[in-house]
Order: structure tokens, then sequence, then C-alpha cells
């Protein structure tokens, strides 16, 4: 998968490779319990920063001094999915509509939260930065079948879903105010 422009490889320090693997739970042609039982098969790739605001911060004080920011503008990020099952005849339609669902999972930055504070040391210049970290996934739909193996069912899919807010002071490299 291609690297977000805005997180640029090494600019968050949340920004790695993850494990291929927690488990083997729902992995392709191993076994399984349930004949019909359905479920995903979901590797974890990369978690990275997403920034979406930042505020100029400097220090020309010869102590460290407290940096905050307040958030002028509200910021969501949104995984929404949902699922419904389509029958025939009564029962079924009774069991489509009790039996369809929908997830939605939000995180925000809101309208006059306060981004800090952080210690800016004395002389020096950053930025203060905030967004979301997000998680990248490869997912592949599975059912169990009746040789009690997992087989994967339809085409393999990405998904990069928010996990958190999420904000630091950047530093820029040492500045000369001739003190």
């Amino acid at each position: 998968m291609p690297v977000p422009a805005s997180a640029a490889p090494g600019s968050f320090a949340g920004d790695f490779e993850l494990p291929q693997r927690w488990n083997d739970d729902y992995k392709p042609e191993t076994r399984c319990g349930t004949p019909g039982k359905t479920g995903t098969y979901v590797t974890a790739s990369r978690r990275w920063f997403k920034q979406t605001d930042a505020a100029s911060v400097a220090n020309l004080n010869s102590e460290s001094i407290p940096v905050t920011q307040t958030v002028k503008t509200t910021r969501t990020q949104t995984t929404e999915t949902s699922a419904k099952a389509k029958g025939e005849g009564e029962l079924a339609k009774y069991l489509t509509s009790a039996y369809g669902f929908s997830y939605v999972y939000q995180v925000h930055w809101s309208l006059n939260q306060v981004v800090g504070p952080y210690q800016l040391p004395p002389h020096r210049e950053g930025r203060l930065v905030w967004g979301f970290t997000m998680l990248d996934t490869d997912n592949q739909d599975v059912r169990c079948g009746a040789d009690q193996l997992w087989h994967a069912t339809g085409k393999p899919y990405y998904a990069s879903s928010p996990e958190a807010r999420y904000s630091e002071l950047r530093l820029d490299p040492a500045t000369d105010y001739g003190f």
C-alpha cells in the first residue's frame, strides 16, 4: 500500500510496520470447528499519523515554556460498515430486519479542545501538530467448510481506520537568535 502524503516516513513516532499476525484465527486453510461459520482474516499492516492541523511555536526565553493550541476547526475520522441479510417469506423478512447491522466508529478533535501542553526548550522553534493515528489492514473473508477448514470467500480487501487522536511537538533544527 502506498504511504499517504500526510504520513512521511519517520515523521511519526508510532509509524512502524506491525507484526504480520498476532494469531492465526480465521487463517485460510487452517482448522475451524463449526461448518458454515464465517469470519474475517485480518492482517494489521501499518500504523501511521494523519496530520490534520499544525501551529508554529517559538520560545525566545532562557527557560522552557509550556505550549498549547486551541482547536479552531472540528475534525472527525469515521469508520462505517453495515450489512444486511436478504431473505424471502415472512420469517426471512423478520430475520433480515432483526439481524442486519450497522457499525460506526468516530474519533474527534472538538472545537475549543486544547492540544498540549508540551514543554518547548529555551531558544527553540517548532510546530505543534495534531490529527489521528490510523491503522491499515489487509482483510480476507472466510467460511468454515464441511472439511472443517477455513476457505477464502470473495476478494481480499484493504481498510484504513482511525484509532485515536494524536498530537506532538516537533522541534525545528536549532535556531540561532544571536543571544
